[in-house]
């Protein structure tokens, strides 16, 4: 095991956590809800210290399982995942959200709701560049739309993929 993070991806890696920590409620929210950990401490872990300018850098980390924790309550309030994100996309990877639904395993099913949801996103996108303006809430919006395409096409590859197809 030789490779060895760029100070870039640990800048990056610590926006992800900062972004984690705010959307769990800022950091003295997530040392109460970790038992008491140090508020300073969660700090600590989205801080990147450099010991002086010009000299080495410092690098910190946030243990596995306080991201775990950390990311389970973003979630369960309908945030995203932001350090799993950050990291699968260092690995060249998007995250997607499972679903559980009954097109799953039925092709036909699947890529009809990739159509549903491709409709619904090209609506959305067209009012929100209608105006030639793109406000925080039509963004929002578009990237969620957007996003719900991308978790569709997923699961319509998938469930093409893992078909038993008739030869005509």
């Amino acid at each position: 095991m030789n490779s060895i993070l760029s100070q870039d991806t640990y800048m990056m890696l610590a926006a992800a956590t900062k972004k984690a920590v705010k959307d769990a409620g800022g950091s003295s929210t997530v040392s109460e809800y970790l038992g008491g950990t140090p508020r300073q401490n969660v700090e600590r872990w989205y801080k990147v210290p450099m010991d002086r300018p010009g000299e080495r850098f410092v690098p910190r980390s946030i243990p596995l399982f306080r991201i775990v924790e950390i990311e389970a309550d973003v979630v369960s309030s309908g945030g995203l995942p932001s350090i799993t994100r950050a990291i699968a996309s260092y690995h060249g990877f998007d995250l997607l959200r499972r679903t559980d639904k009954t097109s799953a395993g039925n092709p036909v099913l699947a890529i009809g709701h990739l159509m549903k949801e491709a409709g619904a996103a090209c609506e959305t996108v067209t009012d929100a560049v209608a105006d030639g303006v793109i406000t925080p809430d039509e963004k929002q919006k578009c990237i969620s739309d957007l996003q719900k395409v991308i978790e569709a096409a997923s699961q319509a590859l998938g469930s093409l993929a893992g078909a038993d197809c008739d030869d005509d």
